[in-house]
């Protein structure tokens, strides 16, 4: 095995243990903690497993296809501000995104295993999205959910800090009596 398919081969494995990494940072959570928000303009859990399965869904696994298939289209533009307006789904559960991510690495991975080493370093210059590999791609995809399970991450280490501090203390106890 080559150095290329040895890179693509550890690339790959490191997806896969990413994306089960994100499933278990969000296993046991209940929705009040999937939807935790800890200042207005910060992004909850569940947001960023949201936007994570559409970008899969809408750029990398389209941007695989492309890369690898001739044939296929070239995917359009991404706008985070139009997947939060328009696709975006608070009621989505977090489940339903983890399984949608997990069937659409899956797919990819799939497609990184079976290309060659010429397909993953063929230099593709035809697209909106500038000049391309499918090893930039890999690299991309890991980077991006990389980012977002250290978001996910943060998020869960207030939740559990918030959960050991003490309710405040009440000098001359409660109005009415006791809690």
């Amino acid at each position: 095995m080559g150095e290329t398919s040895i890179y693509r081969a550890e690339l790959t494995s490191r997806l896969r243990s990413l994306t089960d990494d994100l499933s278990w940072a969000v296993r046991g959570l209940n929705d009040t903690e999937v939807h935790y928000r800890p200042a207005t303009d910060e992004w909850t859990i569940h947001e960023h497993l949201s936007h994570l399965a559409d970008m899969e869904r809408e750029v990398y696994l389209p941007l695989l296809r492309w890369a690898t298939v001739p044939e296929m289209l070239d995917p359009l533009d991404y706008n985070r501000r139009d997947w939060h307006e328009r696709r975006y789904d608070p009621d989505e559960t977090a489940q339903r995104l983890l399984e949608d991510l997990v069937r659409m690495r899956d797919e990819e991975l799939v497609i990184f295993k079976q290309m060659g080493d010429s397909t993953w370093s063929r230099h593709r210059t035809d697209t909106r999205w500038g000049p391309l590999t499918c090893q930039w791609l890999a690299e991309l995809m890991y980077r991006h959910a990389l980012d977002h399970l250290q978001g996910i991450m943060a998020l869960k280490q207030d939740l559990h800090l918030a959960a050991l501090t003490p309710p405040p203390v009440v000098v001359g106890g409660y109005i009415g009596g006791r809690v």
